[in-house]
């Protein structure tokens, strides 16, 4: 009886440590595909404001409704456009307490990837289409270059995280028994 109190033990100090390195791993990943949702929705805005002159609000619901579907309204673009009525117009300032709230959700976002993703509020706030278009483009670059290093920091840190979680369980394991 001992020995399977033990054994039920072990297995589960060994499935937490598990799931504990998958979570990780899962964020990383989740970062990697919010950067590149977050590329595709930008250049979709700016195409859908510069050529078929469309409202701010109608582009953020557009951008929500096909490019996080999978949020249900809990993306920073349906916020942006529920803050865009109470903000009185200032896109600026509902995309950043948009970002906000969202970041507040989704802790694991580091500073450069949340003050680009800030960055769009700016980008797409701008009246002219030209320099809008800029912005835009500029904000894009950035978002690539955090996407790589997101890539890179998940095939570097992601991937050997559930194997850090299943060594340190094992030693725990060890150390109790």
């Amino acid at each position: 009886m001992y020995m399977i109190l033990k054994a039920a033990g072990a297995f589960m100090i060994l499935s937490g440590g598990l799931m504990a390195g998958g979570k990780v791993r899962k964020q990383h990943k989740k970062v990697c595909t919010e950067l590149r949702k977050m590329q595709e929705a930008l250049k979709f805005a700016d195409d859908t404001i510069t050529i078929e002159n469309m409202l701010l609000d109608d582009v953020l619901k557009k951008c929500a409704e096909k490019f996080f579907e999978d949020e249900k309204g809990t993306d920073i673009w349906t916020k942006a456009c529920e803050n865009l009525k109470t903000e009185f117009g200032s896109f600026e300032n509902s995309w950043v307490k948009a970002c906000d709230e969202y970041f507040e959700e989704q802790p694991y976002y580091d500073e450069k990837q949340k003050e680009c993703i800030k960055g769009i509020g700016k980008a797409l706030g701008i009246a002219n289409t030209q320099r809008q278009s800029a912005h835009v483009n500029a904000n894009l670059q950035n978002l690539q270059e955090l996407e790589k290093m997101a890539i890179a920091k998940y095939e570097k840190e992601g991937k050997n995280s559930v194997r850090i979680a299943a060594a340190l369980s094992i030693a725990v394991i060890v150390l109790l028994f």
